[in-house]
């Protein structure tokens, strides 16, 4: 029932993420203007490419081929396909003026309308002209060559992808509902089968392109933001690991070059060790997280008491709290039931959570931790009234943007006083309290303090 449970959980997660995503980082923008630019100007390039060869094959077969016959091979005229050079031209036009403007365009906002215009060279400008003769144009092999053409080269922005679709869908409606234009070459009976067929098709067609583009955009995303974390955690292993040995190797060179006992003055071993300490508790996270992404965390269930463990956990951390001249209080509900845990893996969740109370916040902290009973769980809370979760320098206070990604690994903190370090606290909690079938989450405000709470299942 516990592994149904977190299934489900994991799923309704993975579903619902990508609604909750963050605004995108300064970063990513810059990146993502400079790549829809440089793949407008390959579409444009391509499309003038496909157009010629259009041409060539309108001009160089199908008329020399209607010329010789009866002229209603395919149900179009000779004249009318003699009318297909302006169509190309005025698309040949659009085209070129698109990539003129092309070279002043660096801004997204600019290169929203440069891609509007874009697809509008290549598929509206047909239509409108076939408006202008009292006609409706139908090209459902063209329309899904170039509308494809454009989401697979510019795989991104999707509301960009379905305006213009929307675009050329009420156009060719319009001329042929609401103008009543015929389509040449069909018959009159035909005629609105034949629009509603390519509607659908079309319609279809768009919808899994954009379905596409949406989730390979979400991925990009993903991928850009956890390569900018992973640059972030490499500077904190060379920052973190690196000042231990700089300092320990810097007093030796300094040690008296002379026979006999060398004395050493207590704080600076109180110092080594310190450094010596951290930097094998950072090994350890590593270790530790690479085992997890391995093998999963490992459980030792068993039927305990809540209160105790709390209890024992607030009492080691009593030199650490008055150290910060910072406090801890427990608040627990009166007969809270016996819970199924692995007491050492929980006892670590409670560790790294007040531990990244401590170090995000300044001295004199109040840290309360909470449990009630939920149904067939436990609530548990770690609340302090620090400065909260979110960025100072930022007008939104609010932790919104932060929510989703404070459980992935190597994400760290924008408040930290502290010297950097990897990220992973969060993140382990996230795999031990799931691996109990259980959930995590966070509630903060800049200024209001911070909420960490997570779920234990009650023995049975």
């Amino acid at each position: 029932m516990i592994s149904l449970t977190t299934s489900l959980h994991r799923l309704r997660r993975r579903l619902t993420q990508p609604l909750a995503t963050p605004p995108p980082s300064k970063a990513y923008r810059r990146w993502l203007e400079q790549f829809i630019r440089d793949r407008l100007r390959l579409t444009i390039w391509i499309s003038i490419v496909l157009l010629l060869i259009f041409i060539v094959l309108n001009f160089g077969i199908i008329v020399p081929a209607l010329s010789q016959g009866n002229g209603e091979t395919i149900g179009l005229s000779v004249e009318q396909y003699q009318l297909y050079p302006l169509f190309f031209g005025a698309q040949q036009l659009g085209l070129l003026l698109t990539l003129i403007l092309w070279r002043r365009a660096t801004k997204l906002k600019q290169l929203r309308w440069l891609f509007f215009g874009f697809s509008a060279a290549v598929n509206l400008t047909p239509q409108l002209m076939y408006l202008l003769i009292g006609e409706t144009m139908v090209d459902l092999g063209g329309w899904i060559i170039f509308f494809m053409l454009q989401a697979v080269l510019v795989p991104v922005r999707w509301q960009w992808h379905l305006i213009s679709q929307v675009s050329l869908l009420a156009l060719v409606v319009f001329s042929a509902f609401g103008l009543q234009f015929a389509i040449p070459g069909i018959p009159a009976e035909l005629q609105q089968s034949v629009v509603v067929f390519h509607v659908v098709v079309l319609v279809c067609v768009f919808v899994v392109s954009d379905l596409g583009i949406y989730l390979y955009e979400q991925l990009l995303r993903r991928e850009f933001e956890l390569r900018q974390q992973l640059e972030l955690f490499l500077h904190a292993v060379s920052h973190d690991l690196r000042n231990p040995v700089m300092g320990t190797l810097m007093l030796l060179k300094n040690l008296p070059a002379h026979e006999g006992k060398v004395w050493i003055d207590q704080t600076v071993v109180d110092q080594m060790v310190t450094g010596q300490e951290r930097q094998l508790k950072l090994i350890n996270s590593l270790l530790e997280t690479h085992n997890q992404d391995m093998g999963g965390v490992v459980l030792h269930r068993e039927a305990i008491a809540l209160p105790k463990l709390i209890d024992a956990v607030v009492l080691d951390w009593q030199p650490m709290l008055q150290h910060t001249q910072s406090n801890a209080q427990v608040v627990l509900s009166t007969h809270l039931p016996l819970v199924m845990i692995d007491p050492l893996q929980v006892r670590r969740v409670y560790d790294n959570l007040i531990d990244n109370a401590l170090q995000y916040n300044r001295p004199g902290l109040c840290i309360t931790l909470a449990a009630t009973q939920q149904g067939q769980y436990v609530h548990c809370t770690v609340r302090d009234n620090g400065q909260g979760i979110g960025n100072p320098t930022s007008d939104n206070t609010d932790s919104a943007s932060l929510k989703p990604r404070i459980f992935d690994r190597y994400s760290r903190g924008i408040n930290s006083r502290q010297p950097l370090h990897l990220g992973l606290g969060l993140y382990i909690c996230q795999q031990i309290i799931e691996a109990h079938g259980g959930q995590i989450g966070v509630d903060s405000k800049l200024d209001q303090g911070t909420t960490f709470w997570f779920t234990l299942p009650l023995a049975n």
